[in-house]
């Protein structure tokens, strides 16, 4: 019983990483590692120094890198993206764990940017709105019946527009809410649909949708630009990757396109072909690859590539985070006017017949 309660004191003390704590953690590890120290070593001080851990998870996490577990493997214990995990993963069977720890650094950087400015740039505009729903719900209940029965019984004609308006404002917390409930019932049932699909299903899934269409594809992009450049730069045939990714158990995706490129060799296929036949990576990245082979310089071509698809990536967010806060604006000052009209229109024509 005392273990039970001091389980469930630790679950609410020690919560999961955020995007931060796991960035500081890559940056420190890569500091550690980089001045001599063994994974084991750098993951015990940082364990022991850094209290985002419940005693449980780090000693856990002490038992598997006294059992031999490599850098990957505690990363997913932490809960790292499968992106970084396979990374360091890869990076491990060539001895080149540091300069991918700072890539992988890099990439969660980004992310936590882009989130943090998404989150700051919307914060403001959504609270305003969540303010003028609730006086708009306080407005419903008590001010405008008020005019209503007043202008009834002043016997005011009023016109279609103001009606509309009246019903649109009157209806609108209700419809919110509903619409809100429908929504989230509607992205569970697909969220349990996708679960089930299969990865080429998945995909096209993805696909089909717009704006989520580009990053899929541009985060599917880096990922192939940046273990393709690792694989290449220590010579290893893409026979030789389609056996390592045929292995990958634990990620669907990689057995998805090892499976992808095996069929496509057996058809005498080149890679850049059996790519565009996947059709979810960057149609630039078929170029990259068709001059690097050219070149024989794939593993650079490649890696400067994936560079340049992460400030793609950053920029189309910092696009997207642009747009969406004057829409917010915009709908909140379509309410306001809305509501202003509800109430002064009808003032207008009860003055008219007062006159």
């Amino acid at each position: 019983m005392n273990q039970r309660l001091k389980d469930i004191y630790n679950f609410f003390r020690y919560r999961k990483l955020n995007d931060y704590e796991k960035i500081e953690i890559l940056q420190r590890l890569r500091n550690l590692i980089s001045h001599g120290f063994t994974l084991s070593e750098a993951f015990t001080f940082l364990l022991s120094n850094i209290k985002f851990c419940s005693p449980r998870l780090t000693e856990n996490i002490l038992n598997e890198l006294k059992n031999g577990a490599n850098c990957s493997d505690i990363l997913k214990i932490l809960n790292y993206p499968k992106t970084i995990v396979m990374l360091i993963y890869f990076s491990e069977m060539f001895s080149e764990l540091t300069i991918s720890l700072a890539h992988a650094e890099d990439y969660m950087l980004a992310n936590y940017k882009a989130k943090k400015a998404l989150y700051k740039n919307l914060q403001y505009p959504l609270v305003l709105l969540g303010l003028f729903l609730t006086m708009l719900v306080v407005l419903n209940q008590t001010i405008i019946p008020e005019f209503e029965s007043l202008y009834q019984n002043m016997d005011v004609q009023v016109s279609n527009l103001q009606l509309y308006l009246s019903l649109f404002i009157m209806t609108l917390p209700r419809n919110l809410f509903l619409t809100f409930i429908l929504l989230l019932i509607l992205s569970l049932l697909l969220l349990l649909i996708f679960r089930k699909l299969s990865i080429y299903n998945k995909h096209r899934f993805l696909l089909f949708i717009p704006i989520i269409r580009q990053f899929f594809k541009l985060y599917k992009t880096y990922r192939l630009a940046s273990e393709f450049s690792l694989f290449y730069k220590n010579g290893i045939n893409l026979q030789k990757i389609v056996d390592i990714y045929s292995k990958q158990n634990d990620d669907p995706y990689l057995l998805f396109l090892a499976n992808e490129i095996k069929f496509g060799t057996h058809q005498g296929q080149s890679l850049s072909e059996i790519l565009i036949n996947i059709s979810c990576f960057d149609k630039d990245l078929i170029t990259f690859i068709e001059e690097g082979e050219k070149k024989g310089k794939v593993d650079i071509e490649l890696k400067l590539f994936s560079e340049m698809i992460m400030t793609r990536i950053e920029r189309k967010l910092q696009t997207l985070i642009k747009f969406i806060q004057p829409c917010v604006f915009l709908l909140l000052a379509f309410l306001i006017v809305s509501l202003y009209l509800v109430i002064m229109l009808p003032m207008f024509d009860l003055m008219q017949t007062i006159k």
